[in-house]
């Protein structure tokens, strides 16, 4: 097959965009009988460039691709609210993120192989409270203008309100926490506790085999008097975007739910 085609697969699945040679290249889309809708770029059946899948469980990645795996720069969106935005490698976050919680939390972080790793910031959802991370985990409440400096240092901003609406006042973006412990401190602990994986419901077909007829697709100066400085419940870390959603061995498409928070 060469050109502009659609084509139906043996099991279902549909693609309509470019062949060449018999094999998926170019601009195209894959409607996997499954539900998953890939649209994007192809090379020699394999997704490669800038390409959007949306899994039947309502997870959307939309970013870069590999040789057939997530890996570059992209956006994963679970169904049940929580986003990754940031490099990835391997199909896993690699590099310096900004990971959103489904409560609205927000952190920044560097991962690597889809964990946090080293020192980060986190923020509430109102982006009135910080507090300093490291390896995933709440180290000590800081105050908002070292947390955006902290963000900075790892070549990122802060995030804004996740409500509607919400927008930190100038006393707010000015104040500072001198009783509290310094990000830049931080930034160098490392978290001794291992945080427990969070999984899903969500599961899809493997991004990586090779395509034939037969083949499946895819407010800090009120805080400073607090004593002690008041701490949320640690998460686990992300271990995504891994492949399956679901728990298990082994994944192989995909982002799992990233994190799920856990009770004090």
């Amino acid at each position: 097959m060469e050109g502009y085609r659609v084509h139906r697969y043996s099991n279902g699945d549909v693609y309509e965009g470019y062949f060449r040679a018999g094999l998926r290249h170019g601009r195209g889309t894959l409607r996997a009988a499954n539900g998953d809708v890939y649209a994007g770029d192809w090379v020699r059946n394999e997704r490669e460039g800038v390409g959007r899948e949306e899994y039947a469980c309502g997870d959307v990645y939309d970013g870069t691709w590999r040789n057939g795996i997530k890996d570059g720069r992209g956006t994963y969106s679970t169904a049940s609210g929580e986003v990754y935005i940031g490099p990835v490698r391997d199909d896993e976050p690699y590099g310096e993120g900004l990971y959103t919680f489904a409560d609205g939390e927000s952190e920044v972080s560097r991962f690597e192989a889809g964990d946090p790793v080293g020192g980060g910031v986190r923020w509430s959802a109102d982006r009135r409270t910080a507090w300093a991370i490291s390896d995933g985990e709440v180290v000590a409440e800081c105050s908002l203008p070292e947390a955006s400096a902290a963000a900075r240092r790892l070549g990122l901003s802060s995030p804004p309100p996740a409500a509607t609406g919400l927008r930190l006042s100038s006393a707010d973006s000015a104040s500072s926490c001198e009783t509290l412990p310094t990000v830049a401190s931080l930034l160098s602990l490392s978290s001794d506790g291992a945080a427990a994986a969070a999984g899903s419901s969500c599961s899809h077909a493997s991004d990586n085999t090779a395509v034939s007829d037969a083949s499946t697709a895819p407010a800090a100066e009120s805080a400073a008097a607090l004593s002690p400085p008041s701490k949320p419940p640690p998460r686990p870390p992300p271990h995504g975007p891994r492949g399956e959603h679901s728990r298990g061995p082994p994944p192989a498409a995909g982002f799992p739910p990233l994190r799920a928070r856990v009770p004090p």
